[in-house]
């Protein structure tokens, strides 16, 4: 047995390592591939491991696109919280923040509106559950932090706050990201109300929800 044999990812940190790197690879073909079909081979060579070691970490090619989902959710996370806890903190500077971070990243989109489909798909219990108490564990102290900045909003309307914000960048996302088969169509004078300028209406709609938590919050208050 070689010395490479031994130490092949026998380590915690040497499994941290090689699961992170198949994450990376995944969301370098994410990148190339919004839709999000690469298999398990692509995916493998790209993180330059062999096949088989991919399943060592995840059971399918959506469990791994599925923890690709899950990091970047936390780093817009990072973001928000980030911004929330500035000194002179608010709505405006919040979305701003979070939209910058998207545009940064687009594949964020088709992978937040295919996440369900995997869940109920290839994706095993043990590690959808993993994934959807990892989200609720940071959605808890950023929730805090919105309803510290909305002093009249009650004990978890900040979370709610954040997951009707994550509802509407996907929901407006889908009804902006037009099929291949109607791109054409897009052009007819009767297809105008489906042309989005998306990035400048996502940040509108996503400010007018925060606002509207801040009036209430106001409005409880006085």
């Amino acid at each position: 047995m070689t010395r490479g044999q031994l130490k092949r990812a026998r380590a915690p940190e040497d499994k941290s390592q090689r699961r992170a790197a198949i994450v990376r690879a995944a969301a370098e073909l994410l990148r190339r591939t919004p839709a999000g079909t690469c298999s398990v081979a692509e995916l493998a060579r790209r993180a330059g491991i062999a096949k088989g070691t991919v399943y060592l970490y995840f059971r399918s090619r959506e469990e791994a696109l599925l923890a690709v989902h899950e990091t970047q959710s936390y780093e817009l996370f990072e973001v928000m919280e980030r911004a929330l806890a500035a000194p002179r903190a608010d709505a405006r500077a919040v979305v701003r923040e979070g939209v910058k971070y998207l545009r940064a990243h687009p594949e964020f989109y088709p992978l937040a509106g295919n996440c369900r489909g995997m869940l109920d798909t290839n994706v095993g219990t043990d590690a959808a559950l993993a994934f959807r108490l990892g989200i609720a564990k940071r959605l808890a102290p950023i929730g805090e932090l919105v309803e510290r900045l909305y002093p009249g909003l009650r004990p978890g309307e900040g979370v709610a706050l954040l997951m009707n914000s994550y509802a509407l960048i996907i929901g407006l996302w889908q009804q902006a990201d037009t099929p291949a088969c109607l791109r054409e169509a897009m052009r007819r004078p009767d297809m105008a109300v489906f042309r989005i300028d998306f990035e400048r209406q996502l940040e509108q709609a996503l400010l007018d929800l925060w606002e509207a938590a801040e009036r209430r919050g106001a409005a409880r208050k006085s």
